[in-house]
């Protein structure tokens, strides 16, 4: 971030003028911003719920750095919703979204063709397009929005090495069919659409990272784990129908867009490197709501639970034709499963978008609404000239919906040549 060079326009006059020779007690005088007294500093940085006003402040100069770090920790900064082109709108304590700016990317990775398809506390996952879309993804990177560290992973649409490949096949445990995984093998051409992390890569090696290829209509789960060259490559019928993937208690799950069946996906390092070593169907039945015709799920840890978050269709798409909102806590240890609905989130907040869902407690930021859940919505089928993606906040208290980031421009969803890309929700840790 540039540095800003200001003047600080005023200083505090002698003591003479404080006596009675003067009558404000203040004259010009030109003067450096470092003079502003560091409390002072302390009490302007605990009012910027913004990230980047945050780092803006502490750009100007070392000693307003020093002063930023000496006083009360600030709330932790609001949540930036990032665009697939790496430019991002932060969410502002009047529930408005700012004006789009673009994440600087590091020189390793920075070009014209990246795209953003998820993120994991201060981490982006990008993507970088070989020439021709039917070519699928050429490279695949992590990046710190903020320090800017990255870390290279294999490129999704190449192999390794074909003397190491490996293949299994599992029965899906519960249910029909099998999933077949290869490490090393030959060629697959995977164009990511998201990408989830098990934990911060600065954690080491126990950091997973899992993605959702989609192309030419065929859905693949590739696996990744530090020392390895090469993906783990999944395709099956339950990862061809994905609605929603997540990480919860060391295990992948993912949930059918047909239907409310869960795939509990066990991951495990062996020879090859990380591979699946079991495929579990887990049937799961909701409550039916009158008059709504389908569904749409995401998944989110909150509290220790697995959380389902259903929405209700109830005569067409688009948030206005939502019957119900209903959330669901998953008990894990009955079979089938069994889904609980729950009523509050005891003070919490959710932010859901297509690459990325968190919940958190809402006391800990300025401006953000406890019991209420912020939706950036995809279509299924968007209508044409209607807008790509719905944007909506969800009252558990009084049940009711409303519009949130209107302002938001529908340009920013597309690539630039013109495709409908997904955002994804950041939440930067200072």
């Amino acid at each position: 971030m540039e540095q800003e060079t200001l003047s600080f326009p005023w200083r505090r006059a002698s003591s003479a003028t404080d006596s009675g020779t003067g009558t404000s007690g203040w004259e010009p005088q030109g003067q450096s911003w470092t003079d502003i007294p560091s409390d002072i500093l302390g009490i302007v940085v605990g009012r910027l719920p913004c990230v980047e006003d945050r780092a803006r402040l502490r750009s100007v100069c070392g000693a307003w750095r020093a002063a930023a770090r000496l006083h009360r920790p600030p709330p932790a900064p609001l949540p930036l919703l990032v665009y697939s082109n790496f430019a991002f709108s932060s969410f502002s304590p009047d529930g408005a979204m700012t004006g789009a700016r673009r994440i600087p990317l590091s020189k390793e990775v920075a070009a014209d063709d990246v795209r953003c398809v998820g993120s994991f506390e201060g981490w982006l996952v990008g993507v970088r397009l070989n020439k021709g879309r039917y070519f699928g993804d050429g490279k695949c990177f992590l990046m710190n929005a903020f320090s800017r560290d990255v870390v290279h992973l294999p490129p999704p649409s190449a192999s390794s090495h074909f003397v190491d490949a490996y293949s299994s096949s599992l029965p899906i445990v519960g249910g029909s069919g099998v999933v077949e995984c290869t490490v090393n093998s030959v060629q697959y051409v995977m164009a990511f659409c998201k990408v989830i992390l098990s934990s911060s890569p600065d954690s080491g090696s126990k950091c997973t990272v899992a993605a959702i290829s989609v192309h030419r209509n065929g859905a693949k789960l590739a696996l990744w784990r530090p020392g390895m060259t090469s993906w783990c490559v999944c395709l099956g019928g339950c990862i061809s129908k994905f609605s929603d993937i997540t990480f919860f208690q060391g295990k992948v799950y993912m949930l059918s867009k047909l239907t409310t069946n869960l795939f509990a996906i066990e991951i495990k390092d062996g020879d090859h490197g990380l591979m699946v070593s079991r495929v579990e169907r887990c049937v799961a039945e909701l409550p039916e709501v009158k008059d709504s015709y389908g569904q749409r799920w995401n998944l989110v840890e909150w509290h220790g639970n697995l959380l389902l978050v259903a929405r209700y269709l109830g005569g067409g798409e688009g948030w206005h034709n939502i019957c119900k909102v209903g959330m669901y806590i998953v008990d894990l240890s009955t079979k089938p499963f069994r889904f609980t609905e729950v009523n509050t989130l005891d003070g919490d907040c959710i932010f859901i978008s297509p690459c990325s869902s968190k919940s958190f407690h809402a006391c800990e930021y300025d401006g953000v609404e406890d019991d209420v859940i912020y939706f950036i919505d995809g279509y299924l089928y968007p209508a044409k000239n209607g807008p790509p993606f719905d944007k909506f906040m969800y009252n558990l208290r009084d049940g009711t919906l409303a519009p949130f980031a209107a302002d938001i421009s529908e340009y920013n969803f597309r690539a630039s040549d013109g495709k409908l890309m997904s955002p994804t929700w950041l939440f930067p840790s200072e």
